[in-house]
């Protein structure tokens, strides 16, 4: 699968718990390094995380209090210790130290009701003006007391790495902002439930629900791997949602979203499944700090069941290779490649199953980019006449075309696998529990 750097071949048990991190054999993933050649997060010096923890600082957690604790707790934020955290079992972001599980209920502060706001700010009565006054005020303190529960920064030099096939964190909003040296790997990352969404009716022709939290932020950060995770909506995926005022109650926003100037980043080998908007890459169209940045690399990923974003790109340089993007149903799907504005989306060999009611043109949206590069891509079979081009189904459909040129080559990957193997490959290795060797 990859060959990656072994910092130390030795196990390493913690100290006074007389539990072992070590794998079967005898891998240690809190003291692994990105390859040397493993997407843009091997540029530049490479990205080694907590590898160089000193024993004082690594831990073994299994509950949000302790998860908090071994990253610096409040302090977590600029923080530049080098760190290795072990996460064992399901951790749920909303239990306080003492056990006791919040609900949006414990959240709300007493002026807020989702009633009230609804019937106050129904555009039929409101109009098409953003919500103001003492109920979105108070829904904005509700918002602020759930995001003091769940919402956790990643400071720079951390190892997070989740034990066995299990590990697992429910209703976390993790932030890696203004931090370097970030490594995250063999963890589910589930249900970051927004209880307060904001009503933007001017969001779009009919208005819009925005959530505030992604399972996992990325912003101002550089070298950062997030390897063999599995993301997803939990309890709460797309079908369960209510609609109000005519638009769908989102309680969710990105699975992984790599914004604000974030740079050098590799996401490999994870799976993202039955949710909407899964990756952002890149702020807005008028940002000053993407510009030269936003360098990620994705590849061996699974897509399944999503609705968009697989990724959205503004400015960046994306190579997107090897990826399985499985559409069954096409309940909730849009999209797939947003190309954005001075994007440079490079994608190679990714093979593409969409349900039939999914027309190949519908893979790319123009969101005020120029082109995208394709080479290699499959759809809905694995011999040489299911060869496709997406950008061509684009152009025939859609004036004016995208450029099809290619305006810069990757030269960081360990291997590019043939197209027809890559369903079989991620299938067997991408996601939580499945970090062994290919």
């Amino acid at each position: 699968m990859r060959h990656i750097t072994q910092l130390l071949t030795a196990a390493l048990l913690l100290t006074g718990l007389g539990l072992s991190p070590v794998a079967a054999g005898g891998r240690d993933l809190g003291r692994e390094v990105l390859g040397p050649r493993d997407g843009w997060a091997a540029a530049e010096g490479g990205t080694t995380g907590g590898a160089a923890a000193a024993p004082e600082h690594v831990a073994m957690v299994s509950t949000w209090a302790e998860f908090r604790a071994a990253l610096g707790g409040a302090q977590a934020r600029g923080d530049i210790t080098p760190r290795i955290v072990y996460v064992q079992g399901q951790i749920d972001a909303n239990l306080t130290p003492d056990g006791r599980r919040l609900t949006c209920e414990d959240y709300a502060d007493p002026a807020y009701s989702l009633e009230a706001y609804l019937a106050a700010y129904d555009p039929a009565t409101w109009g098409r003006r953003r919500p103001s006054g003492p109920l979105e005020e108070a829904r904005a303190r509700s918002a602020a007391n759930q995001a003091a529960q769940i919402r956790q920064y990643i400071g720079s030099n951390v190892t997070i790495v989740g034990l066995g096939d299990d590990a697992r964190i429910v209703g976390a909003n993790l932030v890696v902002r203004d931090a370097e040296n970030v490594i995250i790997r063999n963890l589910e990352l589930s249900d970051a439930y927004d209880c307060f969404p904001a009503w933007d009716p001017l969001d779009g022709s009919s208005g819009n629900w925005n959530a505030a939290y992604d399972n996992l932020w990325i912003a101002n950060a550089r070298h950062v791997w997030i390897d063999h995770n599995t993301f997803n909506d939990g309890a709460h995926p797309p079908a369960t949602l209510p609609t109000y005022f005519g638009r769908k109650y989102e309680v969710h926003d990105g699975l992984l979203d790599i914004t604000n100037g974030a740079d050098l980043i590799t996401v490999s080998y994870n799976r993202f499944e039955n949710h909407d908007k899964a990756m952002l890459i890149g702020s807005s169209n008028t940002s000053t700090v993407d510009p030269g940045r936003l360098r990620v690399t994705l590849h061996h990923n699974l897509f399944r069941d999503m609705g968009q974003r697989t990724p959205r790109v503004r400015f960046g340089q994306v190579h997107v290779y090897n990826n399985y993007y499985h559409e069954p149903s096409g309940a909730i799907y849009s999209y797939s490649w947003g190309v954005g504005v001075q994007s440079q989306i490079y994608a190679e060999n990714n093979f593409f199953a969409l349900a039939p009611t999914i027309a190949p043109a519908q893979v790319i949206v123009d969101w005020g980019g120029t082109g995208l590069y394709e080479t290699g891509t499959l759809l809905n079979g694995r011999a040489r006449h299911n060869a496709v081009s997406l950008l061509a189904a684009y152009n025939a459909a859609h004036d004016p075309d995208l450029s099809g040129a290619r305006t810069w080559q990757p030269m960081l990957y360990e291997r590019i696998d043939p197209t027809q193997a890559v369903p079989a490959l991620v299938r067997a290795h991408a996601g939580a529990g499945r970090i062994t060797g290919r």
